[in-house]
């Protein structure tokens, strides 16, 4: 589907613009808002003991639910002049989804596994060998804690350290607000669970024919428990996914329009 003209709030970060970039070249009008950040964990020496200690072979697997860990693990070994996949094949990685993998690819991490059943902390769980080794999980501040207690059920022992934070970006203007109300967007991407709780906090008022479309279903679920009407939803939690949903959004007529 054509995007020329459609007026998009796309979320981005300071380090992921990309995505945004992409529909501006496929013609959308895009209004970008940073509505979270990511910053450096409470207790940097901790991450770096647990990525030396990674490094050394003192883990079996490392489990990943965010390219964010891997990229500040990736920092710390550079600047020890290490790589992340010294310790493979020995030791193995498993992350959520393809996104991820793509990232451990860039840093020289050799994957092993991806959930089948669904591309989140449960579907690692789902789908991890039992066992009675270490695990690493690098998390951020808001992680769940399904991913440690469901690989600890399993026999592992799991070191969870945090590796990032998400914290408040700038958000949105006023004037984007009264956009958001007024019915002046066609739709409005929500990219995690943190955006659409600011979005919605941001935005009491949502116009009837702003289509809502999340990347996946944990972004979905948080949607929705802020209080957010959900038009669409990504089958695979990736730019392509939600890209596809949102064709399906704009393809369906707004309940009430004739069109």
């Amino acid at each position: 589907m054509s995007l020329a003209g459609r007026r998009l709030l796309v979320p981005v970060t300071a380090e992921r613009t990309a995505f945004a970039e992409q529909l501006v070249a496929e013609g959308a009008d895009i209004t970008a808002v940073a509505f979270i950040a990511i910053a450096p964990p409470v207790d940097p020496a901790a991450l770096e003991s647990a990525t030396l200690a990674w490094l050394d072979g003192a883990y079996g697997w490392m489990a990943v639910t965010s390219r964010n860990a891997v990229l500040a693990m990736d920092r710390i070994a550079r600047a020890h002049g290490r790589t992340l996949a010294e310790p493979q094949p020995a030791a193995r990685v498993a992350t959520v989804g393809e996104a991820t993998r793509a990232v451990c690819a860039e840093v020289g991490l050799a994957v092993d596994l991806v959930p089948e059943s669904r591309a989140d902390a449960r579907g690692i769980v789902a789908d991890f060998p039992d066992g009675a080794g270490r695990v690493l999980a690098p998390l951020g501040n808001l992680a769940s804690p399904v991913l440690a207690r469901g690989l600890e059920r399993k026999g592992w022992r799991v070191d969870g350290v945090e590796a990032y934070r998400t914290v408040d970006g700038p958000g949105m203007d006023d004037a984007t607000v009264a956009a958001v109300a007024d019915g002046r967007l066609d739709a409005v991407l929500l990219t995690s669970g943190s955006v659409a709780e600011r979005f919605a906090a941001a935005c009491p008022t949502v116009a009837p024919g702003t289509r809502i479309v999340a990347i996946g279903r944990t972004t979905e679920a948080g949607a929705r428990a802020a209080g957010l009407a959900v038009d669409a939803v990504a089958t695979t939690p990736t730019y392509a996914g939600i890209r596809a949903a949102l064709d399906a959004a704009l393809d369906t007529p707004v309940q009430g329009d004739p069109s």
